[in-house]
């Protein structure tokens, strides 16, 4: 007697039968055209036909199949296990730096997120994508526990000489490493001179997570703080737990002077 296992491998061990069984779904097709759909023989197509009338997943009529209800059924729920399994194999490896202390969600709303895995081909992919947001957003909220120059200067840019709205948390780390950065230093001080631009300073940030307009960028480091890759996802329940993580850290965070900016050299 076979089971409901049975019938999964059976459909997951042949590409073969997976692509009948879809096409059987488009149209009802004769022996010789899914023959040659799936450049099989002659013997393996005539196999698996049987092996679906046998499951009462097709119809035979001489050469003419057609699918059942039931084979219809079978088709898209297995189409769809394979769509979600690629999708966790495609954020598997980033996954693993996302601390799941932090998952208020369900991990499948990332499912459709873009993947910036950083590589030692491109170093810089993730600093390029992080630089299209902050030079094209309106508005930019975020929590962060790193810093580069090119990012206060974008920043600079669009708050001191154009209408974007910053609103940044940051790290006393963060602070010291723009402190010991004169042009970094002199921009931020600029920055917090205008109404436009509000930045606070708290240590207590668990990751670094960026809200560009309607987008939403997460950093993913490894145990050593070391960016390994980047999610961005404009999913709206991702886009709460990002806003709820910001609100939380900027409650807690103090503003920044600008008095206390001052390069170290």
């Amino acid at each position: 007697m076979t089971t409901a296992l049975d019938d999964i491998a059976f459909l997951a061990n042949s590409e073969n039968r997976v692509e009948l069984l879809r096409a059987l779904v488009e149209a009802p097709e004769s022996h010789d055209e899914l023959r040659d759909r799936i450049g099989a023989s002659r013997v393996t197509t005539a196999r698996i036909l049987r092996e679906f009338e046998a499951r009462d997943w097709i119809t035979r009529s001489g050469q003419e199949c057609a699918i059942t209800p039931t084979g219809e059924w079978v088709s898209d729920e297995f189409a769809r296990l394979l769509d979600e399994v690629a999708a966790e194999r495609r954020l598997r490896k980033p996954l693993q730096w996302l601390p799941s202390d932090l998952l208020s969600f369900d991990v499948r709303r990332l499912r459709d997120a873009e993947i910036v895995v950083l590589e030692e081909s491109d170093a810089t992919a993730i600093i390029r994508r992080t630089l299209e947001f902050r030079r094209s957003s309106d508005r930019i909220r975020g929590v962060t526990r790193m810093v580069a120059p090119v990012f206060i200067e974008t920043d600079w840019e669009s708050t001191v000489h154009g209408q974007t709205r910053l609103e940044q948390v940051i790290t006393p780390d963060v602070l010291d490493a723009i402190r010991t950065h004169s042009t970094a230093a002199k921009q931020l001080r600029e920055m917090l001179d205008e109404t436009n631009v509000h930045v606070s300073v708290t240590a207590d940030i668990p990751i670094s997570v960026g809200i560009y307009d309607d987008a939403v960028g997460i950093d993913l480091t490894d145990e050593d703080g070391v960016v390994k890759a980047g999610l961005v996802t404009e999913d709206e329940v991702v886009r709460e737990w990002a806003l709820d993580l910001f609100d939380r850290c900027r409650a807690e965070a103090r503003p920044v002077d600008p008095d206390e900016v001052t390069a170290d050299h």
